[in-house]
């Protein structure tokens, strides 16, 4: 049984959109309450949230681990091990320093309106877990003749809350999530662990995802072929490595499988 392994944000759960729109809604509120520029509020936060997050000393695990300012604002980072239990301890502070820090470059600096922002980014944030619209019709043609897992990076109960908004998790036969195991895209030995977890082997597997650093160069180094879901952020690097196919759309997957030959696709129709 051939196997196809997903990544989660911005392949399947569109977890750009969901942040910027959480921020978006954020940002009409201070308009609203002290008329705030909410498109200069909207970039300020952008730019103090980036800054603070790479400053902090929880950067190279978030970094290494896939976890990134936009779930900073909002994740709880449960779980023992060390390198959650400090992000635990830093996203209090860092939620303040980020409101007060964008409500102070658009002159309106008020700290009962910083915590009233952060608890609406953070609600929107959890409201909404936009799925790509393909994605369910997509997964479930495919696991007619495939075996499905997630692999994603991240915190294991945000990514978690995030599935517990769609209806993705019942469509994988096994959901790996970097931070429970301690090793992230693109090191091989995630992918190497959820081919285990569905009985596959690499030859007869497919890696697809957004990102070429992580899921095309991680599929590459473990020894899988790797369609890369092109969203439009810009054209490769010299130094991103080269997916087996590209396409921009999941409904373009299956035909893309054929394509890569028989040991990774079976026909349309095929039992």
């Amino acid at each position: 049984m051939r196997a196809l392994l997903f990544d989660l944000d911005n392949t399947l759960l569109m977890e750009d959109e969901a942040t910027f729109s959480a921020l978006r809604r954020a940002c009409e509120l201070a308009r609203d309450r002290v008329r705030a520029n909410e498109d200069a509020l909207y970039s300020a936060v952008l730019r103090v949230a980036d800054e603070l997050w790479r400053a902090a000393p929880i950067y190279a695990y978030a970094e290494e681990m896939g976890m990134w300012w936009g779930e900073g604002l909002w994740g709880e980072f449960a779980g023992d091990a060390p390198g959650l239990r400090a992000l635990r301890g830093f996203v209090p502070g860092f939620r303040r320093e980020v409101w007060r820090g964008a409500l102070a470059v658009v002159n309106a600096p008020d700290d009962n309106l910083a915590s009233e922002l952060d608890a609406a980014y953070a609600a929107a944030r959890r409201a909404h877990q936009p799925v790509d619209p393909e994605a369910e019709n997509v997964l479930d043609d495919l696991a007619r003749d495939h075996r499905l897992a997630l692999v994603t990076n991240g915190a294991p109960d945000v990514q978690r809350e995030k599935l517990a908004g769609t209806t993705l998790a019942a469509r994988f036969g096994a959901i790996v999530i970097s931070a429970e195991l301690g090793i992230a895209k693109p090191d091989r030995r995630i992918f190497e662990h959820a081919l285990r977890a569905v009985g596959a082997e690499r030859q007869d597997s497919v890696m697809i995802g957004d990102s070429l650093q992580r899921d095309i160069a991680g599929a590459r180094g473990a020894g899988l072929r790797s369609i890369w879901i092109d969203r439009g952020d810009g054209p490769p690097r010299p130094e991103d490595a080269a997916p087996d196919a590209r396409v921009t759309a999941l409904s373009q997957i299956r035909s893309c499988l054929a394509a890569l030959g028989p040991a990774a696709a079976s026909p349309r129709g095929s039992p």
